[in-house]
């Protein structure tokens, strides 16, 4: 009877556990972190332009828009304090303004919204690796 209960508690517990990781689902912090990071990297890649194409500038807002999912699936899916909030403010406001100039193709404001970007990145990482959270 004693083992009919152990397999009966592990079957539960193994649907829970599994159960808790669909929900969850998506990524760690840092995973979503890493791809934030890859994204911004294309458009480091094209910042130093003069001028731009039509397929640069849907790259960048595609770029844009991915960073504004991660960071809202980031900011829905775990916890997080009151500098992690603004910080995530920060870069929801400089992606969806690289998406706007982008759709107007305005080289320029891409330019200053993405070192402006850069800026609220490298603070959110400054402060976390400061205080030793898991944040890369």
């Amino acid at each position: 009877m004693s083992l009919r209960k152990g397999i009966i508690a592990g079957t539960i517990t193994l649907f829970i556990a599994a159960v808790s990781s669909v929900s969850y689902g998506q990524a760690s912090q840092g995973e979503l972190c890493k791809k934030m990071w890859d994204n911004f990297q294309g458009m480091r890649a094209m910042t130093g332009l003069s001028a731009a194409s039509d397929e640069q500038f849907g790259k960048f807002a595609g770029f844009a828009k991915s960073i504004i999912a991660d960071t809202n699936t980031s900011t829905e899916k775990f916890a997080s304090d009151k500098n992690y909030k603004v910080l995530n403010g920060e870069v929801l406001y400089h992606s969806g303004e690289i998406d706007k100039a982008a759709g107007s193709k305005d080289l320029e404001e891409i330019q200053v919204q993405f070192r402006r970007l850069t800026i609220a990145c490298r603070n959110c990482h400054k402060i976390y690796k400061s205080e030793l959270k898991l944040v890369p």
